[in-house]
Protein backbone atom coordinates (compact mmCIF):
# COMPACT_ATOMS: atom_id res chain seq x y z
CA UNK A 1 0.00 0.00 0.00
CA UNK A 2 1.35 3.40 -0.94
CA UNK A 3 1.20 6.03 1.78
CA UNK A 4 0.78 9.73 1.13
CA UNK A 5 3.27 12.15 2.64
CA UNK A 6 2.25 13.70 5.99
CA UNK A 7 1.46 17.08 4.34
CA UNK A 8 -0.93 15.35 1.98
CA UNK A 9 -2.74 13.75 4.92
CA UNK A 10 -3.14 17.15 6.52
CA UNK A 11 -4.43 18.62 3.28
CA UNK A 12 -7.04 15.86 2.87
CA UNK A 13 -8.09 16.27 6.51
CA UNK A 14 -8.59 20.01 5.96
CA UNK A 15 -10.62 19.38 2.81
CA UNK A 16 -12.78 16.84 4.69
CA UNK A 17 -13.57 19.36 7.41
CA UNK A 18 -14.34 22.03 4.83
CA UNK A 19 -16.78 19.64 3.12
CA UNK A 20 -18.46 18.97 6.45
CA UNK A 21 -18.94 22.70 6.89
CA UNK A 22 -20.27 23.52 3.43
CA UNK A 23 -22.61 20.49 3.35
CA UNK A 24 -24.07 21.37 6.74
CA UNK A 25 -22.97 18.11 8.40
CA UNK A 26 -22.21 19.06 11.99
CA UNK A 27 -19.52 17.53 14.10
CA UNK A 28 -20.40 16.18 17.52
CA UNK A 29 -20.57 18.83 20.19
CA UNK A 30 -17.77 18.67 22.73
CA UNK A 31 -18.43 16.64 25.84
CA UNK A 32 -18.79 18.01 29.36
CA UNK A 33 -19.36 21.68 28.69
CA UNK A 34 -19.01 24.30 31.39
CA UNK A 35 -22.31 25.94 32.38
CA UNK A 36 -23.01 29.43 33.75
CA UNK A 37 -26.59 30.30 34.63
CA UNK A 38 -27.24 34.03 35.15
CA UNK A 39 -30.58 34.50 36.95
CA UNK A 40 -32.16 37.93 37.39
CA UNK A 41 -34.83 38.60 40.01
CA UNK A 42 -38.22 40.12 39.10
CA UNK A 43 -37.13 41.06 35.58
CA UNK A 44 -40.01 41.04 33.10
CA UNK A 45 -40.32 39.88 29.51
CA UNK A 46 -40.29 43.48 28.28
CA UNK A 47 -37.30 44.61 30.32
CA UNK A 48 -34.50 43.98 27.80
CA UNK A 49 -33.65 45.90 24.68
CA UNK A 50 -33.31 42.63 22.76
CA UNK A 51 -36.89 41.77 23.79
CA UNK A 52 -38.27 45.07 22.57
CA UNK A 53 -37.75 47.54 25.42
CA UNK A 54 -37.26 51.11 24.25
CA UNK A 55 -35.92 52.33 27.60
CA UNK A 56 -33.66 49.51 28.84
CA UNK A 57 -29.91 49.82 28.39
CA UNK A 58 -28.66 46.23 28.42
CA UNK A 59 -25.82 46.04 25.87
CA UNK A 60 -24.07 42.99 27.33
CA UNK A 61 -27.22 40.89 27.58
CA UNK A 62 -28.19 42.03 24.08
CA UNK A 63 -24.74 40.99 22.85
CA UNK A 64 -25.24 37.60 24.49
CA UNK A 65 -28.48 37.24 22.53
CA UNK A 66 -26.74 38.24 19.29
CA UNK A 67 -24.10 35.57 19.92
CA UNK A 68 -26.67 32.91 20.79
CA UNK A 69 -30.35 32.03 20.63
CA UNK A 70 -33.22 33.99 22.14
CA UNK A 71 -36.39 32.07 23.09
CA UNK A 72 -39.77 33.82 23.13
CA UNK A 73 -41.88 31.04 24.71
CA UNK A 74 -39.96 30.25 27.87
CA UNK A 75 -41.78 29.68 31.15
CA UNK A 76 -40.75 29.49 34.76
CA UNK A 77 -42.63 27.14 37.08
CA UNK A 78 -44.26 29.79 39.26
CA UNK A 79 -44.94 33.52 39.44
CA UNK A 80 -42.65 34.11 42.46
CA UNK A 81 -39.03 33.30 43.10
CA UNK A 82 -38.58 30.39 45.56
CA UNK A 83 -40.60 27.84 43.54
CA UNK A 84 -38.80 28.60 40.28
CA UNK A 85 -35.45 28.23 42.02
CA UNK A 86 -36.55 24.86 43.38
CA UNK A 87 -37.31 23.77 39.81
CA UNK A 88 -33.87 24.93 38.64
CA UNK A 89 -32.29 22.65 41.25
CA UNK A 90 -34.60 19.63 40.93
CA UNK A 91 -36.02 19.76 37.40
CA UNK A 92 -39.46 19.19 38.91
CA UNK A 93 -42.58 21.27 39.46
CA UNK A 94 -42.19 22.96 42.86
CA UNK A 95 -45.54 21.60 44.02
CA UNK A 96 -43.84 18.20 44.39
CA UNK A 97 -41.85 19.77 47.23
CA UNK A 98 -44.74 21.85 48.63
CA UNK A 99 -42.89 25.04 47.71
CA UNK A 100 -45.88 26.88 46.28
CA UNK A 101 -44.87 30.41 47.24
CA UNK A 102 -41.79 32.26 48.39
CA UNK A 103 -40.11 30.76 51.45
CA UNK A 104 -40.87 33.21 54.24
CA UNK A 105 -41.22 33.43 58.01
CA UNK A 106 -41.84 30.12 59.76
CA UNK A 107 -45.36 31.06 60.81
CA UNK A 108 -46.30 32.07 57.29
CA UNK A 109 -44.75 28.90 55.83
CA UNK A 110 -46.80 26.78 58.23
CA UNK A 111 -49.98 28.67 57.38
CA UNK A 112 -49.40 27.96 53.69
CA UNK A 113 -48.49 24.28 54.34
CA UNK A 114 -44.95 24.93 53.12
CA UNK A 115 -41.61 23.65 54.43
CA UNK A 116 -39.05 26.08 55.82
CA UNK A 117 -36.50 24.99 53.21
CA UNK A 118 -36.14 22.70 50.22
CA UNK A 119 -35.61 19.17 51.45
CA UNK A 120 -31.87 18.52 51.30
CA UNK A 121 -32.65 14.95 50.20
CA UNK A 122 -34.57 16.19 47.15
CA UNK A 123 -33.15 15.37 43.76
CA UNK A 124 -30.44 17.91 42.98
CA UNK A 125 -28.87 18.37 39.58
CA UNK A 126 -25.88 20.28 41.04
CA UNK A 127 -25.21 17.32 43.35
CA UNK A 128 -25.29 14.89 40.43
CA UNK A 129 -22.88 17.09 38.49
CA UNK A 130 -20.63 17.35 41.54
CA UNK A 131 -20.52 13.57 41.85
CA UNK A 132 -19.69 13.34 38.14
CA UNK A 133 -16.57 15.49 38.53
CA UNK A 134 -17.93 18.98 37.90
CA UNK A 135 -16.78 21.88 40.07
CA UNK A 136 -20.03 23.46 41.25
CA UNK A 137 -20.91 26.86 42.69
CA UNK A 138 -23.87 29.02 43.62
CA UNK A 139 -23.28 32.71 44.14
CA UNK A 140 -26.07 35.17 44.98
CA UNK A 141 -29.67 34.76 46.03
CA UNK A 142 -30.71 31.30 47.28
CA UNK A 143 -34.13 31.91 48.89
CA UNK A 144 -34.89 28.21 49.32
CA UNK A 145 -34.76 28.43 53.10
CA UNK A 146 -32.15 28.22 55.79
CA UNK A 147 -30.13 30.62 57.84
CA UNK A 148 -27.76 30.97 60.74
CA UNK A 149 -30.07 30.09 63.61
CA UNK A 150 -30.45 33.74 64.55
CA UNK A 151 -33.73 35.61 64.65
CA UNK A 152 -34.40 38.90 62.93
CA UNK A 153 -36.12 41.66 64.83
CA UNK A 154 -39.31 43.08 63.41
CA UNK A 155 -37.65 46.50 63.37
CA UNK A 156 -34.84 45.07 61.26
CA UNK A 157 -37.22 43.50 58.78
CA UNK A 158 -38.87 46.79 57.86
CA UNK A 159 -41.85 44.82 56.62
CA UNK A 160 -45.02 46.90 57.08
CA UNK A 161 -47.22 43.99 56.02
CA UNK A 162 -46.01 41.75 58.89
CA UNK A 163 -48.43 41.46 61.81
CA UNK A 164 -46.21 42.13 64.83
CA UNK A 165 -48.97 41.46 67.42
CA UNK A 166 -46.83 43.05 70.10
CA UNK A 167 -43.80 40.87 69.36
CA UNK A 168 -40.29 42.15 68.89
CA UNK A 169 -38.91 39.13 67.01
CA UNK A 170 -40.07 36.69 64.37
CA UNK A 171 -38.25 33.49 63.41
CA UNK A 172 -36.91 33.25 59.87
CA UNK A 173 -33.79 31.17 60.49
CA UNK A 174 -33.14 27.87 62.18
CA UNK A 175 -29.98 26.16 63.50
CA UNK A 176 -30.96 22.92 61.74
CA UNK A 177 -31.24 24.52 58.31
CA UNK A 178 -29.01 22.67 55.82
CA UNK A 179 -26.07 24.65 54.44
CA UNK A 180 -26.47 25.45 50.76
CA UNK A 181 -23.31 23.45 49.95
CA UNK A 182 -25.20 20.32 51.06
CA UNK A 183 -27.34 20.58 47.92
CA UNK A 184 -24.28 19.82 45.80
CA UNK A 185 -22.10 22.90 45.68
CA UNK A 186 -18.36 23.05 46.29
CA UNK A 187 -18.69 26.79 46.83
CA UNK A 188 -21.71 28.82 47.90
CA UNK A 189 -21.73 32.47 48.88
CA UNK A 190 -25.33 33.47 49.21
CA UNK A 191 -27.96 35.80 50.55
CA UNK A 192 -31.19 34.44 52.05
CA UNK A 193 -29.72 31.08 53.03
CA UNK A 194 -27.22 29.20 55.18
CA UNK A 195 -23.67 29.75 53.98
CA UNK A 196 -20.94 32.28 53.39
CA UNK A 197 -22.48 35.65 52.68
CA UNK A 198 -21.76 39.39 52.46
CA UNK A 199 -21.98 42.27 54.89
CA UNK A 200 -22.22 45.76 53.47
CA UNK A 201 -21.60 44.12 50.09
CA UNK A 202 -18.25 42.75 51.27
CA UNK A 203 -17.47 39.03 51.61
CA UNK A 204 -18.30 37.63 55.06
CA UNK A 205 -17.12 34.18 56.29
CA UNK A 206 -20.30 33.21 58.16
CA UNK A 207 -24.05 32.92 57.47
CA UNK A 208 -26.05 36.11 57.66
CA UNK A 209 -27.25 37.33 61.05
CA UNK A 210 -29.52 40.09 59.82
CA UNK A 211 -32.10 40.58 57.13
CA UNK A 212 -29.97 41.32 54.00
CA UNK A 213 -32.25 43.98 52.54
CA UNK A 214 -31.76 46.35 55.48
CA UNK A 215 -28.20 47.11 54.34
CA UNK A 216 -28.14 50.05 51.98
CA UNK A 217 -24.77 48.91 50.61
CA UNK A 218 -26.34 45.61 49.52
CA UNK A 219 -29.20 47.40 47.81
CA UNK A 220 -26.69 49.39 45.74
CA UNK A 221 -23.78 47.06 45.13
CA UNK A 222 -25.17 43.51 45.29
CA UNK A 223 -24.62 42.83 41.57
CA UNK A 224 -20.99 43.91 41.84
CA UNK A 225 -20.45 41.75 44.92
CA UNK A 226 -21.99 38.73 43.19
CA UNK A 227 -19.92 39.32 40.05
CA UNK A 228 -16.72 39.70 42.11
CA UNK A 229 -17.23 36.31 43.75
CA UNK A 230 -18.16 34.72 40.42
CA UNK A 231 -14.93 36.00 38.85
CA UNK A 232 -13.00 34.65 41.82
CA UNK A 233 -14.67 31.26 41.30
CA UNK A 234 -13.50 31.25 37.67
CA UNK A 235 -9.97 32.27 38.63
CA UNK A 236 -9.78 29.59 41.31
CA UNK A 237 -11.13 27.02 38.89
CA UNK A 238 -8.39 27.69 36.35
CA UNK A 239 -5.73 27.77 39.06
CA UNK A 240 -6.71 24.52 40.78
CA UNK A 241 -9.30 22.60 38.75
CA UNK A 242 -8.74 23.48 35.09
CA UNK A 243 -8.93 19.83 34.01
CA UNK A 244 -12.51 19.61 35.28
CA UNK A 245 -15.65 21.25 33.89
CA UNK A 246 -17.63 23.65 36.07
CA UNK A 247 -21.26 24.52 36.76
CA UNK A 248 -21.96 27.96 38.22
CA UNK A 249 -25.26 29.56 39.21
CA UNK A 250 -24.94 33.36 39.35
CA UNK A 251 -28.25 34.43 40.89
CA UNK A 252 -28.67 38.19 41.27
CA UNK A 253 -30.72 40.18 43.79
CA UNK A 254 -31.41 42.80 41.12
CA UNK A 255 -33.89 43.90 39.93
CA UNK A 256 -35.93 43.04 43.03
CA UNK A 257 -37.00 45.97 45.20
CA UNK A 258 -35.91 47.75 47.35
CA UNK A 259 -33.37 49.75 45.33
CA UNK A 260 -30.70 52.24 46.26
CA UNK A 261 -29.18 53.43 42.97
CA UNK A 262 -26.53 56.13 42.95
CA UNK A 263 -26.97 59.42 41.10
CA UNK A 264 -24.55 58.15 38.48
CA UNK A 265 -26.68 55.04 37.93
CA UNK A 266 -29.82 57.14 37.61
CA UNK A 267 -28.38 59.68 35.17
CA UNK A 268 -29.31 57.87 31.90
CA UNK A 269 -32.96 57.53 32.96
CA UNK A 270 -33.96 60.99 34.15
CA UNK A 271 -36.95 61.12 31.78
CA UNK A 272 -38.64 58.13 33.45
CA UNK A 273 -40.87 58.17 36.51
CA UNK A 274 -39.18 57.38 39.83
CA UNK A 275 -39.94 53.65 40.01
CA UNK A 276 -39.00 52.99 36.39
CA UNK A 277 -35.88 55.10 36.80
CA UNK A 278 -34.73 53.03 39.78
CA UNK A 279 -35.62 49.75 38.07
CA UNK A 280 -33.76 50.42 34.82
CA UNK A 281 -30.80 51.97 36.60
CA UNK A 282 -30.24 48.78 38.59
CA UNK A 283 -30.88 46.64 35.50
CA UNK A 284 -28.24 48.54 33.56
CA UNK A 285 -25.81 48.11 36.44
CA UNK A 286 -26.48 44.36 36.62
CA UNK A 287 -25.96 44.13 32.86
CA UNK A 288 -22.49 45.66 33.28
CA UNK A 289 -21.61 43.18 36.01
CA UNK A 290 -22.68 40.27 33.81
CA UNK A 291 -20.34 41.74 31.21
CA UNK A 292 -17.46 41.64 33.70
CA UNK A 293 -18.00 37.92 34.29
CA UNK A 294 -18.23 37.21 30.56
CA UNK A 295 -15.05 39.22 29.93
CA UNK A 296 -13.16 37.12 32.50
CA UNK A 297 -14.50 33.99 30.86
CA UNK A 298 -12.98 35.27 27.60
CA UNK A 299 -9.69 36.20 29.27
CA UNK A 300 -9.39 32.69 30.70
CA UNK A 301 -10.02 31.11 27.30
CA UNK A 302 -13.16 29.25 28.42
CA UNK A 303 -15.92 30.95 26.45
CA UNK A 304 -16.00 28.53 23.52
CA UNK A 305 -17.05 25.48 25.52
CA UNK A 306 -19.18 27.26 28.13
CA UNK A 307 -22.94 27.19 27.83
CA UNK A 308 -24.14 30.57 29.09
CA UNK A 309 -27.79 30.98 30.11
CA UNK A 310 -29.61 34.16 31.07
CA UNK A 311 -33.16 34.33 32.41
CA UNK A 312 -35.37 35.71 35.18
CA UNK A 313 -37.14 33.95 38.06
CA UNK A 314 -40.57 35.47 37.33
CA UNK A 315 -42.21 38.45 35.67
CA UNK A 316 -41.90 42.06 36.77
CA UNK A 317 -43.91 43.19 39.78
CA UNK A 318 -46.92 45.44 39.41
CA UNK A 319 -46.20 49.14 39.95
CA UNK A 320 -42.50 48.43 40.57
CA UNK A 321 -41.12 50.04 37.43
CA UNK A 322 -40.52 47.02 35.20
CA UNK A 323 -42.33 45.74 32.11
CA UNK A 324 -43.79 42.42 30.98
CA UNK A 325 -44.15 43.70 27.44
CA UNK A 326 -47.50 43.04 25.80
CA UNK A 327 -48.38 40.19 28.13
CA UNK A 328 -51.20 40.31 30.65
CA UNK A 329 -50.48 40.21 34.37
CA UNK A 330 -47.59 40.61 36.76
CA UNK A 331 -45.58 38.79 39.37
CA UNK A 332 -47.99 36.98 41.74
CA UNK A 333 -50.27 36.14 38.78
CA UNK A 334 -50.45 33.05 36.57
CA UNK A 335 -51.16 35.04 33.42
CA UNK A 336 -48.33 35.19 30.88
CA UNK A 337 -46.80 38.34 32.39
CA UNK A 338 -46.09 36.50 35.63
CA UNK A 339 -44.60 33.30 34.22
CA UNK A 340 -43.26 33.94 30.67
CA UNK A 341 -39.78 35.48 30.82
CA UNK A 342 -36.69 35.92 28.62
CA UNK A 343 -34.35 33.02 27.95
CA UNK A 344 -31.03 33.50 26.17
CA UNK A 345 -28.48 30.74 25.51
CA UNK A 346 -24.99 30.90 24.02
CA UNK A 347 -22.58 28.00 23.43
CA UNK A 348 -20.20 28.48 20.47
CA UNK A 349 -18.71 24.97 20.62
CA UNK A 350 -22.08 23.30 21.10
CA UNK A 351 -23.75 24.52 17.91
CA UNK A 352 -26.15 26.99 19.54
CA UNK A 353 -26.88 29.26 16.61
CA UNK A 354 -25.83 32.88 16.83
CA UNK A 355 -28.43 35.58 16.23
CA UNK A 356 -31.34 33.15 16.17
CA UNK A 357 -34.79 33.86 17.62
CA UNK A 358 -36.81 30.75 18.47
CA UNK A 359 -40.48 31.69 18.42
CA UNK A 360 -41.92 28.16 18.27
CA UNK A 361 -40.28 26.06 20.99
CA UNK A 362 -42.29 26.02 24.23
CA UNK A 363 -39.75 25.58 27.02
CA UNK A 364 -40.03 25.34 30.81
CA UNK A 365 -37.35 25.74 33.46
CA UNK A 366 -38.02 22.12 34.45
CA UNK A 367 -36.53 21.24 31.04
CA UNK A 368 -33.11 22.45 32.13
CA UNK A 369 -32.25 19.29 34.07
CA UNK A 370 -33.05 16.74 31.31
CA UNK A 371 -31.44 18.99 28.70
CA UNK A 372 -28.26 19.60 30.64
CA UNK A 373 -28.13 15.95 31.70
CA UNK A 374 -28.07 15.03 28.03
CA UNK A 375 -25.39 17.61 27.22
CA UNK A 376 -23.13 16.65 30.14
CA UNK A 377 -23.74 12.90 30.07
CA UNK A 378 -24.81 12.68 33.71
CA UNK A 379 -27.85 10.78 34.98
CA UNK A 380 -30.25 11.69 37.74
CA UNK A 381 -30.71 9.16 40.58
CA UNK A 382 -32.68 5.96 40.07
CA UNK A 383 -36.38 6.53 40.57
CA UNK A 384 -36.18 10.22 39.69
CA UNK A 385 -39.25 11.59 37.89
CA UNK A 386 -38.71 14.57 35.62
CA UNK A 387 -41.41 17.13 34.91
CA UNK A 388 -39.44 18.43 31.95
CA UNK A 389 -38.01 17.14 28.70
CA UNK A 390 -34.84 17.82 26.76
CA UNK A 391 -34.99 20.70 24.30
CA UNK A 392 -31.41 20.25 23.06
CA UNK A 393 -32.73 20.05 19.48
CA UNK A 394 -34.08 23.60 19.84
CA UNK A 395 -30.70 24.78 21.09
CA UNK A 396 -29.22 23.47 17.84
CA UNK A 397 -31.78 25.24 15.68
CA UNK A 398 -34.06 22.28 14.99
CA UNK A 399 -37.73 21.70 15.72
CA UNK A 400 -38.71 20.95 19.32
CA UNK A 401 -42.22 19.64 19.79
CA UNK A 402 -43.24 19.64 23.45
CA UNK A 403 -45.04 16.47 24.56
CA UNK A 404 -45.62 17.27 28.25
CA UNK A 405 -48.17 19.72 29.58
CA UNK A 406 -47.06 22.46 31.96
CA UNK A 407 -48.81 23.07 35.28
CA UNK A 408 -48.74 25.92 37.81
CA UNK A 409 -50.11 26.36 41.32
CA UNK A 410 -49.88 29.59 43.28
CA UNK A 411 -52.31 29.70 46.23
CA UNK A 412 -52.03 33.46 46.76
CA UNK A 413 -53.33 34.34 43.28
CA UNK A 414 -56.96 35.19 42.57
CA UNK A 415 -56.93 32.32 40.06
CA UNK A 416 -54.66 29.73 41.63
CA UNK A 417 -54.12 27.03 38.98
CA UNK A 418 -53.02 27.09 35.35
CA UNK A 419 -51.85 24.71 32.65
CA UNK A 420 -50.64 24.91 29.07
CA UNK A 421 -51.08 22.07 26.58
CA UNK A 422 -50.12 22.85 23.02
CA UNK A 423 -51.33 26.37 22.34
CA UNK A 424 -54.19 26.11 24.82
CA UNK A 425 -53.89 27.64 28.27
CA UNK A 426 -56.49 27.12 30.98
CA UNK A 427 -56.79 28.76 34.39
CA UNK A 428 -59.08 27.70 37.23
CA UNK A 429 -59.36 27.47 40.99
CA UNK A 430 -59.07 24.20 42.91
CA UNK A 431 -62.84 24.14 43.46
CA UNK A 432 -63.37 24.32 39.70
CA UNK A 433 -64.59 27.90 39.38
CA UNK A 434 -63.13 30.97 37.64
CA UNK A 435 -62.31 28.96 34.50
CA UNK A 436 -60.55 30.82 31.68
CA UNK A 437 -59.37 29.39 28.36
CA UNK A 438 -57.01 31.11 25.90
CA UNK A 439 -55.50 30.22 22.53
CA UNK A 440 -51.98 31.56 22.93
CA UNK A 441 -51.19 31.13 19.23
CA UNK A 442 -53.74 33.79 18.27
CA UNK A 443 -54.12 35.57 21.61
CA UNK A 444 -50.89 35.66 23.64
CA UNK A 445 -52.26 38.69 25.49
CA UNK A 446 -55.02 36.46 26.99
CA UNK A 447 -57.71 38.96 26.08
CA UNK A 448 -60.49 36.61 24.89
CA UNK A 449 -61.82 33.90 27.22
CA UNK A 450 -62.87 31.05 24.90
CA UNK A 451 -64.56 28.70 27.37
CA UNK A 452 -67.98 29.27 25.79
CA UNK A 453 -66.77 28.65 22.23
CA UNK A 454 -64.74 25.54 23.15
CA UNK A 455 -66.62 23.53 25.79
CA UNK A 456 -64.93 20.21 24.93
CA UNK A 457 -61.42 21.64 25.16
CA UNK A 458 -62.36 23.43 28.37
CA UNK A 459 -63.74 20.26 29.96
CA UNK A 460 -60.74 18.17 28.93
CA UNK A 461 -58.12 20.62 30.18
CA UNK A 462 -60.05 21.39 33.36
CA UNK A 463 -60.18 17.67 34.18
CA UNK A 464 -56.42 17.38 33.54
CA UNK A 465 -55.60 20.44 35.65
CA UNK A 466 -57.74 19.47 38.63
CA UNK A 467 -56.49 15.88 38.47
CA UNK A 468 -52.89 17.15 38.49
CA UNK A 469 -53.64 19.37 41.48
CA UNK A 470 -55.25 16.47 43.35
CA UNK A 471 -51.99 14.52 43.01
CA UNK A 472 -49.84 17.27 44.53
CA UNK A 473 -49.08 17.13 48.28
CA UNK A 474 -51.26 20.18 48.91
CA UNK A 475 -54.07 18.78 46.77
CA UNK A 476 -53.97 15.42 48.51
CA UNK A 477 -54.25 17.14 51.89
CA UNK A 478 -57.19 19.19 50.65
CA UNK A 479 -59.00 16.00 49.55
CA UNK A 480 -58.31 14.32 52.91
CA UNK A 481 -59.71 17.31 54.79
Amino acid sequence: MKYLPRKSHLLLWSVFHALLFVTGISQAAPSRPNIIFFYADDMGYGDLACYGSEVAQTPRIDQLAAEGTRFTQFYVSNCVCSPTRASAITGQFPSRHQICGYVSFFEQNEKRHMPNWLDVEAASFPRVLQQAGYRTGLIGKWHLGGGSGSTFRITDLKKPDVDTSGRTEIVVNHPDAPPVVDYGFHHARISAGNGLTWKKAKPWPEPHDKYPYVETEWLTWSSRAIADDSIQFLDDHVASHKEDPFYLNVWFKDVHTPFKPTDEMLAPFTELDEKARDHYAMLKYMDGQIGRVLDRLDDLGMSKNTLVIFSSDNGAGRRRGGSNGHFRGWKHMLYEGGIRVPLIMRWPAGAVQAGRVDETSVVNICDFVPTFSELTGVKMPEGYESDGESFSTAMKGKTFERTKAQYWYYPSAKVKLAMRSGDWKLLANPNGDSVELYDLASDPEESSNLTGENPEVTARLKHSLLDWYAQTPVGRKAVMN
